[in-house]
């Protein structure tokens, strides 16, 4: 609070250089304190600290002028918990029975739906325990070790390798601004104000939901499609001078959402149909992801797959997999447990999961895949000693994320890629099943051919309207 005021009194004289300086000192001290914490809730949650403190570096240098000083302080401003290394959770017998039994309760209050019951103590008494693996984990300690920050000319030189450009996007005092690096240059657009667009992002996520996999009245499908063409219509009309300049000079994007636009399948959107395309939480992690990806092993001999139960689709869509990938292990049926695909997970290059997924907004780190003997949890993964560098999810909902203050990002995909995962191919809508499984199998097809994740994913969804897979990480 006191490097703040010094900043803002610098800043209220028009000692410009001074006020940064004093920013950069206030987030130092914070980094220093957050490099303690092994808690990804933790590591996310002092992001807080240090918006207002973000916030203002960042307005200076917009007053500046000068779009790579705008760049250099986005990336300052956000998804800072991925700076830091992951601590591996060490074993600890009250973490472990509180998870038994929340997986046991999970596969109880399972079965009451399926009978049309409800048991509100259940319920109650899974917040508990997940309070309890919560509040032990804020105990980790962390390892100190954190990421310097992504330089301007080390993401251009990477863009370049690729042929990609990349679109940066950031909401400041309330207005939805745009930095593209295309070319070896940065440009700085300013768009319109972030909540009409936020709100468009809201909507379509409800319209797509609301037609994945239903039988609606014509009447009623009808009303919805429009809506979806509507809300796209007003993304694209919104973010397209950047993004039309991006791929004037490249045939891919590396997009950098913020806030709310984390929710967006930007896949869908009318002239980025069929083209390459990476979401990141920010270019360092794009940039880190990119680095550390290992080549895709073509026959499948360090990958698993995996059927969740209760999905009419998942051992057929994992049959047809195992086709593409003859040496992958595979794992269905009674076979799939929590235990034995924690196992298998551990260390492979590439993983594939057909099971049913949630999202759980209000505590993020139970967001989790049904395998059968219960739930497969985001904070499960933290067990691992290395995720596997690419991880399928042929699930619903669990591309999305709560995005706290400094569009830190908490959700299953975001804890892969936090924990090292290099590229995550996931869904941030419901998806039809008969297209998760045309998509699947064309995707798997494609890298196997030796296309990259994002080239593969482009061809795979093209021409699927319903087609709301993201790929996060390196493309």
């Amino acid at each position: 609070m006191r490097r703040l005021a010094e900043a803002e009194l610098a800043g209220a004289q028009g000692r410009r250089g001074q006020a940064l300086r004093k920013v950069r000192e206030g987030l130092a001290l914070i980094d220093s304190h957050r490099g303690r914490l092994g808690s990804l809730d933790m590591l996310t949650g002092v992001a807080a600290l240090g918006a207002d403190l973000a916030a203002h570096g960042l307005r200076a240098a917009l007053a500046g002028g000068s779009p790579r000083q705008v760049f250099a302080w986005s990336e300052r401003c956000r998804a800072q918990a991925f700076r830091f290394r992951p601590t591996r959770a060490p074993e600890d017998e009250r973490t472990a029975e509180a998870l038994a039994e929340l997986r046991q309760l999970a596969q109880q209050m399972h079965a009451d739906e399926a009978a049309g019951h409800r048991r509100p103590a259940l319920r109650r008494r899974c917040l508990e325990l997940e309070q309890v693996i919560r509040e032990r984990g804020w105990q980790l300690p962390g390892v100190g070790e954190r990421l310097a920050p992504a330089p301007v000319a080390a993401v251009q030189e990477a863009l370049a390798d690729d042929g990609f450009a990349m679109v940066s996007l950031l909401n400041v005092g309330g207005g939805l601004l745009a930095l593209v690096l295309v070319d070896g240059r940065c440009h700085l657009h300013r768009l319109s104000a972030y909540e009409p667009v936020a709100e468009a992002a809201r909507r379509l996520a409800g319209d797509l939901n609301a037609q994945a996999g239903r039988n609606l009245r014509p009447a009623l499908r009808a009303v919805i499609e429009a809506s979806v063409e509507r809300q796209l219509g007003v993304l694209a009309a919104a973010l397209g001078a950047p993004l039309r300049q991006a791929l004037s000079g490249a045939r891919g994007i590396v997009l950098i959402p913020t806030m709310g636009l984390s929710a967006v399948p930007w896949g869908l959107l009318p002239g980025l149909r069929g083209r390459p395309l990476a979401v990141a939480p920010s270019a360092l992690v794009w940039l880190a992801a990119r680095r550390a990806a290992e080549p895709f092993v073509r026959d499948g001999s360090s990958s698993v797959l995996v059927a969740g139960p209760d999905l009419e689709h998942a051992e057929r869509e994992i049959q047809r997999l195992g086709a593409v990938h003859p040496k992958a292990r595979t794992l269905r049926g009674e076979q799939a447990t929590v235990s034995a695909t924690l196992s298998a997970l551990d260390g492979a290059s590439f993983a594939h999961f057909a099971a049913h997924g949630h999202h759980e907004r209000e505590n993020v780190l139970f967001s989790r895949l049904d395998l059968a003997d219960g739930p497969l949890m985001a904070h499960d993964l933290q067990r691992l000693d290395r995720t596997p560098g690419h991880v399928v999810l042929s699930a619903c909902d669990v591309g999305q994320a709560v995005v706290r203050a400094g569009d830190e990002l908490l959700g299953f995909t975001a804890a892969l890629l936090y924990l090292g995962t290099s590229t995550v191919i996931s869904s941030l809508t419901r998806v039809p099943d008969a297209v998760a499984e045309r998509v699947m199998t064309a995707y798997h097809r494609g890298v196997a051919l030796g296309a990259s994740p994002a080239d593969a994913l482009a061809a795979a969804g093209e021409g699927e309207p319903a087609c709301t897979f993201v790929c996060f990480g390196a493309g």
